[in-house]
């Protein structure tokens, strides 16, 4: 049985996302000629709508079309079978009209989901042992993974399908946060049980991939 394309949280407080284009400040030549990895953050106050933009063209769901019968979901990253098995989860602190948590990017209704409010970025950081601008940086986002939203139609082959579209978007992240002037990191060690209890993950979604982004210090050194 095919099981549900999108994650979501029947009865959490949603926070409705502006932002829902794809008109980034930068083009893509200047993103990829400067992309680069960032661990020198400043935390400051940090427009939602910034956020709402990234979220939206990294992953939002651009459109729709009929395919054999059935609705395909159109996104800017590609996905084996258009599956799309991965959900956005959102840690932030220092956003305006946005109080302190974590939330759950619905990207078909482009809102946020409230899942728990209060500071966790210092908790964060002792889960990805010791990567300590975590806690300077306005957000991270985790990339979690519903195996089995794919190898119910690959099998085992589906599941390195998960982890090639990880990337996709991951790429995305960089290159998105890059045209609006943001700093990202890609974070890959973590203790994986802690931070899907710190997320309160369901059972069948797992933590794969985390993505530090916050505000570049303004007289940094040149990123590594």
């Amino acid at each position: 049985m095919r099981p549900f394309r999108f994650r979501t949280y029947p009865g959490s407080p949603r926070v409705p996302l502006t932002g829902r284009d794809l008109a980034l400040p930068g083009d893509l030549a200047g993103a990829l000629a400067t992309r680069a990895s960032v661990r020198d953050f400043e935390l400051r106050p940090m427009g939602i709508e910034r956020l709402g933009r990234l979220l939206f063209a990294s992953n939002g769901v651009l459109g729709t079309r009929q395919v054999d019968g059935m609705t395909a979901y159109a996104r800017s990253t590609p996905s084996a079978g258009g599956l799309y098995p991965l959900e956005l989860y959102i840690v932030c602190q220092s956003f305006e009209n946005l109080p302190d948590g974590i939330y759950h990017y619905d990207a078909r209704s482009h809102e946020l989901e409230q899942r728990r409010l209060g500071m966790f970025h210092g908790t964060l950081s002792d889960l990805t042992i010791g990567q300590e601008m975590i806690r300077e940086a306005n957000l991270v986002i985790v990339i979690t993974a519903l195996f089995f939203r794919t190898m119910w139609k690959y099998g085992q082959r589906g599941y390195r399908y998960v982890w090639l579209d990880a990337g996709h978007l991951g790429q995305n992240l960089y290159l998105v946060a890059q045209a609006l002037g943001l700093a990202p990191v890609a974070i890959g060690g973590f203790f994986d049980h802690e931070v899907n209890q710190l997320l309160m993950l369901p059972a069948d979604e797992d933590s794969i991939y985390l993505m530090c982004i916050g505000q570049p210090k303004k007289a940094s050194n040149p990123p590594a």
